[in-house]
């Protein structure tokens, strides 16, 4: 006949003891929910304010001035560009600033009354 052989468990073979302050700890019959307001509060309370959106009037002047005086009325419009495009720039709107400024800068550089008007000042200084 075949022998059985029974194996005994030992120390080494048993599970680690779980400490005492883990076992004792009771299990919660359901697990905890956060803290909600009633649907009626949570309707009846008032949104967000929204940040008020102040449109770039000064920023926006200083570019349809500059571009207008790229093409007529250079003389009066050019500096009223540049006027507004540093009032802009004190208002932070500094890219509207620097576009509508340069694009009056640009309009001044090249028109020919601006060079005559110049040079007549030039003449004048040299003969007085």
């Amino acid at each position: 006949m075949a022998e059985t052989i029974i194996h005994l468990p030992t120390k080494q073979d048993a599970a680690p003891a779980v400490p005492a302050r883990l076992a004792a700890a009771p299990m919660p019959a359901e697990p905890a929910r956060p803290a909600q307001l009633p649907i009626i509060a949570a309707a009846s309370a008032a949104p967000a304010a929204a940040p008020r959106w102040e449109p770039p009037i000064l920023g926006s002047l200083a570019v349809i001035f500059g571009v207008a005086s790229l093409f007529t009325a250079t003389l009066a419009l050019a500096p009223l560009a540049v006027v507004l495009a540093i009032a802009a720039a004190l208002f932070r709107q500094v890219s509207w600033s620097v576009i509508g400024g340069a694009s009056a800068i640009v309009a001044l550089a090249t028109s020919k009354y601006v060079w005559a008007l110049l040079g007549i000042a030039w003449l004048l200084d040299w003969l007085i």
